[in-house]
């Protein structure tokens, strides 16, 4: 082969070769190079950092539950800290103990008076509890439970109005139809009804997840214990995309304006694949909750 030829063939790309050349080099000067190495994982580590301040530590040291309708807050009574003695702290802590329970039992006694079936969400008992009339009908054992940290950073003056009242169910997203329907096509006389098949249509197995949005930014995320992978996958991604541009929505809002006061405050909770369908199909639309902390 001649010079020229080989010239010719070694040319014929010569773009593709700077382009690895030019990535094979910038790879050879970052390895060499410490302090362009340092600047790039302060970078890299930064948005994280940035992230988990914006995101997470400005908005809940910021943040105190709405207890109207209206959006407006209760200041606490002391804005200072103040000291106590072991006996003092235990008689501080019976007293919102008693409060609390007072709240609860309020709630109770004022739904009880209601003809629809609502429900208490009790955190110390690990129980879902549906209710009509204050008769419990079912208890729902929850088996993973997943609460929002900001609960623990509001005090009790802003914590005890806002579960004074029972929450209203504003609405819902779930995989699972609220009534299941079952379609037939009517015969057209009786011997076509004779030879129908009579036996019950087999039982959605579609994955069960649900949320649940009530009035004062409450917002209850419920979901099966090991999900099956059966049934209608459509509808499972459909309800985890929702899910996640609802999260990404949340973030940018909160990148925004770190200090919103209307951040939902979400409890997550894990049940069992009859007691998560239940509980979805039994509360009627803007059914009242109680929560039970």
């Amino acid at each position: 082969m001649s010079s020229s030829e080989t010239s010719g063939i070694y040319n014929a790309n010569p773009g593709k070769n700077r382009r690895k050349g030019g990535i094979g080099g910038f790879f050879r000067w970052f390895g060499r190079n410490r302090r362009i190495q340092v600047i790039f994982f302060l970078l890299v580590l930064s948005v994280p950092v940035f992230m988990i301040v914006y995101g997470i530590v400005v908005p809940t040291r910021n943040y105190k539950p709405s207890i109207s309708a209206n959006g407006t807050f209760q200041e606490g009574a002391h804005k200072g800290s103040v000291n106590l003695s072991g006996e003092k702290l235990a008689e501080v802590k019976r007293i919102i103990d008693l409060e609390t329970e007072k709240a609860y039992q309020n709630s109770r006694l004022y739904l009880s008076e209601k003809d629809s079936v609502y429900f208490i969400l009790s955190i110390p008992d690990s129980a879902i509890i549906l209710e009509i009339k204050g008769v419990p009908v079912r208890i729902n054992k929850i088996l993973e439970m997943e609460i929002s940290n900001r609960f623990q950073l509001i005090n009790h003056e802003n914590l005890l109005p806002w579960l004074s009242e029972p929450f209203t169910l504003e609405g819902d997203i779930s995989t699972i139809p609220k009534s299941p329907i079952v379609i037939k096509q009517a015969p057209k006389d009786t011997v076509e009804a004779a030879k129908a098949s009579t036996a019950p249509a087999p039982p959605d197995s579609t994955d069960v997840y649900y949320t649940l949005y009530f009035d004062r930014n409450l917002v209850l995320e419920i979901e099966q214990i090991n999900p099956l992978e059966k049934g209608s996958l459509e509808k499972v991604k459909d309800y985890k995309k929702t899910k996640r541009n609802e999260s990404r929505r949340s973030v940018i809002e909160t990148l925004k304006n770190p200090q919103q006061a209307n951040e939902p405050l979400k409890i997550k909770l894990v049940l069992s694949d009859s007691d998560a369908k239940a509980i979805f199909r039994a509360i009627p639309a803007q059914s009242h909750l109680i929560l039970r902390l």
